[in-house]
């Protein structure tokens, strides 16, 4: 007598429910399917819980964490398509219009500036110094401005030869002719190169450092007695 041969069913993923969490593992998806189907609600509270803390220790690292408890909750109400009778520890009962809220977009800000290779700073500044009394502090803050216009324009133009006059030409018109220098004045830019003691080495020298006494060999310690050989 013949024996029926057991077909062998193959389940592939392109059959399966879409994973939601892919760090979680499939299996969790179905304990919180499984979950669904129990009808005491007493012990599907006990499951549910044993699933949470199971995805709890799927990452150690992050124990402890209120907002990280929190939002499993959240995962696991996700993956019972929020149909799902138990009590949330936290309060909260998670829904779909929770998941689909966008926050407001934030408006990236527009400034309508002509000189954009100066950048909007230097507008800034060239109203601050508007806004400052005649003197020495003002006229340091206007070589500052020229300083930072001539480096903005090098820094977009590297090919070509930066003029004093045209910085100083944009700055009148910029400032609306209320801000000059001299036609003869020489920009000096201001990098960290050109500061003071740029090239002096920070490192500390040793100060304590002995030096080989007349006589001595470099190589010889200070205070070490020496053995001559005899030679045979």
């Amino acid at each position: 007598m013949m024996q029926k041969k057991s077909s062998m069913s193959l389940e592939y993923n392109s059959t399966r429910d879409k994973l939601l969490f892919s760090e979680y593992g499939r299996s969790i998806q179905k304990l919180i399917q499984y979950a669904k189907t129990v009808e005491s609600k007493e012990e599907r509270q006990r499951v549910v819980e044993i699933i949470v803390e199971l995805i709890h220790q799927l990452n150690p690292q992050i124990k402890n964490v209120l907002e990280y408890k929190q939002k499993l909750w959240r995962h696991v109400y996700k993956m019972a398509d929020y149909d799902l009778d138990v009590v949330n520890p936290f309060g909260e009962i998670p829904t779909e219009e929770d998941i689909r809220f966008k926050p407001q977009q934030v408006p990236y800000p527009q400034h309508n500036f002509n000189w954009r290779h100066y950048g909007y700073n230097i507008r800034v500044m060239i109203d601050s110094a508007l806004k400052m009394e005649d003197g020495p502090i003002k006229t340091g803050f206007v070589e500052t401005i020229l300083s930072y216009m001539k480096l903005s324009y090098r820094t977009w133009n590297k090919e070509h030869f930066v003029s004093d006059d045209i910085i100083i030409s944009d700055l009148a018109v910029m400032s609306g002719n209320r801000l000059s220098v001299a036609d003869d004045h020489t920009i000096q830019v201001v990098t960290k190169s050109s500061q003071p003691n740029s090239n002096v080495n920070t490192f500390k020298v040793n100060k304590y450092k002995t030096k080989p006494q007349q006589g001595q060999h470099k190589n010889q310690v200070k205070n070490k007695p020496v053995f001559n050989r005899k030679k045979n």
